[in-house]
């Protein structure tokens, strides 16, 4: 993640045993297939995304929250271009570039250690940036956007995703619930778009997420039960059911479409 130094800290103990058997086996039972993730983009939805994104070989691509790169390296590996990432944790990404040494892609990937809500430590000429599940964890997403346009080429393009749009009616319980996590900022619909347009993007299309997003928080609570004995040596019993009461509080509101995960597909015109 790019965000507060807290929420990069609440995950630093997950990134600890990022790739052992255990989290290995509930990424799987979570996901279907595990490629790293730890946001809620699935294998099938990021191999959508590249088709969207038109990359080559020939690309250079910053991923921006990239975590500890699992959708990163899953690009390198698939399309096998320059990829930039920058993460606040650098557990996350001490566990990213072991990961991409494992899978021979490490000369294809820079990682960067940084505040993503302070200036960004690298150069530009972009042809995309990918950010995804973080722009909800930022505290001026207005800002970041406009040094991506500093960034990216010409007709570069940005994809994000932000699963903390309100398009329902949210008790006071249930946004603390689902923020458990760190600092998290939850907008209308118009919100980002509004933001992206007057950043000179031109938006190309705006995607409804929301079903895979409850599908893979249920795989979630199923998995980590399944698991709970080992997990909660790990976490504690405490926070193990902090994590199911915010998975939980997901589902409700996914279930009802009172939050909802949007993909936004945009690019960037000197126009």
């Amino acid at each position: 993640m790019a965000e507060s130094p807290n929420l990069a800290l609440g995950y630093n103990s997950t990134y600890e045993l990022f790739d052992s058997p255990l989290m290995q086996a509930i990424r799987r039972e979570s996901y279907g297939e595990d490629i790293g993730q730890y946001s809620w983009v699935t294998a099938a939805e990021l191999r959508e995304h590249l088709q969207s994104l038109k990359l080559t070989e020939q690309s250079r691509v910053l991923d921006f929250g990239c975590g500890p790169c699992g959708p990163l390296t899953f690009i390198a590996k698939n399309v096998g271009c320059q990829l930039v990432g920058v993460d606040l944790s650098a557990q996350a990404l001490a566990v990213g570039a072991a990961r991409a040494k494992r899978m021979e892609v490490s000369s294809l990937i820079e990682l960067h250690q940084a505040d993503g809500n302070s200036a960004l430590p690298v150069r530009a000429g972009f042809d995309a940036v990918v950010s995804f599940d973080v722009i909800l964890h930022l505290q001026d997403r207005a800002t970041i956007l406009k040094r991506f346009s500093s960034l990216l080429k010409p007709s570069g393009k940005i994809l994000l995703t932000d699963a903390g749009v309100v398009t329902g009616a949210i008790s006071n319980e249930e946004f603390a619930l689902r923020s458990v996590n760190g600092f998290t900022q939850f907008v209308p619909p118009g919100f980002n778009e509004k933001i992206l347009e007057s950043c000179s993007f031109k938006i190309l299309s705006i995607t409804d997420r929301t079903d895979g997003l409850l599908h893979n928080a249920s795989g979630r609570i199923r998995a980590r039960s399944a698991h709970a004995e080992e997990l909660i040596k790990i976490e504690g019993p405490e926070k193990f059911h902090e994590q199911q009461r915010y998975l939980e509080t997901v589902v409700k509101l996914s279930e009802r479409k009172a939050l909802s995960r949007m993909v936004y597909l945009a690019e960037w015109s000197t126009r």
